[in-house]
């Protein structure tokens, strides 16, 4: 994709912001008391759910804060009920193992409503999926439902004519928050449907900031002071997973918010690179680097950085080791698997990698989690898959699956009942920017850039780390 595409389609997603908030805050009596349309209120973005009443905090006309109604979806009809599905059976390909439970759950009720139909969960690493889940359902008539991440491992599918069109079923239409779709649609065709809100920031221990007085940073060189504070007080101030990069790779996107003062701007940036247009020898990219090694300096990250798998960085954060997780609310659920204690103990704030209290942007978010249908896959097996994804974007099913995964959700019709869920809705307090990272559609390429990165925190230096790399990605084109 031409970077003048890919930034064309970055500032859509941007332009969408607002509507990306009213995810997030439960409507209830006790939380709507106040919140009156056209009255002033204080943080922009701040919103009362995802349902036809519901009120966003944004500017009039006249520059002031008030309640506005905000229109979610593609339509003002309401959500339409589930498909039925015929009997059958068929396989349902993702990677979150931690939602393996509550999928479960809604499965069996799926299958109740739908007697003589089975659908099977087929899970792997991210990392393993992202890799080999399109050779494995291409021609595969029970591999019925496909779920691919934002980026590379979409358009891939696209581009191998694997994924149905999915744009004229009334659940794409009717039961979803519009804004957050772009994910899953390529030149008008809606191929897939994004099912999370992901919010791509370091979540930190409610109590240990509160136990040690700490305030969070809002600079880069207030994370650095935050760093050496929490070292000196034996915490492991971030539990960075340089063994793992799918999750390593989390604070790239902070990173790449930093480089530019437009979308459009880091759009190119990232786009030359992923093309070969440009080198990772340029200034931006060694001055971001940089801020890798000031980083790691200031001792941020673990002992032994490249040698934290998930498992271990995960562990960490839930033990209280580690003060803050740099990944994102996705993470939320597998940590209180964990340790329940964890419970109402996560916040989320944003990561500037700027001195800029107003740098354009300060923290990022996501739409990922595809749900799409094998077009590949049988017809019997793709009549149920469109069912059961019609039964995901049910308001009470989408309900069941956010609050028991603490993830949130693209789905209308949602009332947050988990209280991390609540407590991470602050980070609509900043100026958020749709997740760069994925702005790299050659995976090869982005893996390398992020290998470059993890070799910095790993201790080697900022000009021997970009050399290296910038040798093996040269040859990748």
């Amino acid at each position: 994709m031409k970077a003048t595409k890919n930034a064309k389609a970055f500032k859509l997603f941007i332009a969408a912001a607002f509507a990306l908030t009213a995810t997030l805050v439960p409507l209830t009596a006790s939380q709507a008391a106040g919140e009156v349309r056209n009255q002033a209120c204080k943080n922009e973005g701040e919103t009362t759910g995802t349902f036809s009443t519901s009120l966003v905090c944004a500017k009039n006309a006249q520059g002031r804060l008030v309640w506005q109604r905000v229109k979610l979806g593609f339509t003002k009809l309401p959500p339409v009920p589930a498909l039925s599905a015929p009997d059958g059976e068929i396989d349902f390909y993702h990677w979150r193992a931690e939602d393996r439970t509550v999928f479960a759950s809604i499965i069996a009720k799926f299958e109740a409503a739908n007697p003589g139909t089975k659908v099977n969960q087929v899970i792997s690493t991210s990392a393993d999926h992202e890799a080999t889940s399109l050779q494995k359902i291409r021609d595969n008539r029970k591999a019925g439902l496909i779920v691919t991440l934002r980026g590379a491992h979409f358009n891939n599918a696209v581009a191998g004519n694997l994924l149905e069109d999915l744009s004229n079923q009334q659940f794409a239409k009717r039961n979803v928050i519009a804004s957050m779709m772009g994910a899953g649609r390529v030149k008008g065709v809606q191929y897939g449907i994004p099912y999370h809100s992901l919010f791509n920031n370091p979540i930190y221990n409610i109590d240990i900031f509160k136990k040690e007085g700490w305030k969070l940073p809002k600079t880069f060189d207030e994370w650095l002071g935050y760093c050496r504070a929490a070292k000196a007080k034996n915490y492991v101030p971030m539990a960075w997973m340089g063994g793992f990069r799918p999750q390593a790779g989390q604070i790239f996107n902070s990173a790449l918010m930093s480089i530019g003062t437009s979308e459009d701007d880091i759009a190119a940036k990232a786009t030359a690179i992923d093309t070969g247009k440009a080198e990772i020898t340029e200034a931006w990219f060694k001055t971001m680097a940089g801020k890798y090694a000031q980083l790691r300096d200031a001792g941020c990250f673990p002992d032994n950085p490249k040698g934290v798998t998930e498992a271990a960085g995960n562990a960490l954060f839930a033990t209280g080791r580690a003060p803050i997780l740099p990944t994102g609310t996705f993470s939320m659920g597998g940590i209180k698997t964990l340790n329940p204690a964890m419970k109402n103990n996560m916040g989320i704030t944003g990561f500037n990698w700027t001195n800029d209290r107003n740098a354009k942007f300060t923290g990022i978010t996501n739409n990922t989690f595809i749900l799409g249908v094998n077009k590949t896959a049988g017809a019997t097996e793709k009549r149920i898959a469109r069912a059961f994804i019609s039964f995901l974007l049910t308001g009470p099913i989408a309900q069941e699956y956010a609050n028991g995964t603490t993830q949130h959700v693209t789905v209308l019709d949602v009332a947050y009942t988990d209280d991390d869920l609540r407590n991470t809705s602050s980070i609509m307090s900043e100026r958020l920017l749709l997740a760069p990272r994925f702005l790299f559609l050659n995976l090869t390429v982005r893996n390398l850039v992020e290998d470059v990165l993890i070799d910095i925190v790993g201790g080697n230096t900022v000009d021997k780390a970009i050399e290296d790399g910038a040798k093996l990605i040269k040859q990748r084109f």
